[in-house]
């Protein structure tokens, strides 16, 4: 079982992503693209974390 900081974490990556796909799909893509390399990371890190 996971402890709850490794929880917390996850769960705060995990919202990032989601916040940053609805961002992308609002604004300009110009706007927006500060964003997608944090997203990127954070969005490999969550898939090496359920793998």
């Amino acid at each position: 079982m996971a402890d709850k900081r490794e929880v917390v974490s996850v769960l705060i990556a995990l919202e990032f992503v989601v916040v940053a796909a609805a961002l992308f799909l609002l604004v300009a893509f110009e706007v927006a693209a500060p964003v997608l390399p944090l997203a990127l990371v954070l969005l490999f890190a969550l898939y090496r974390y359920r793998s």
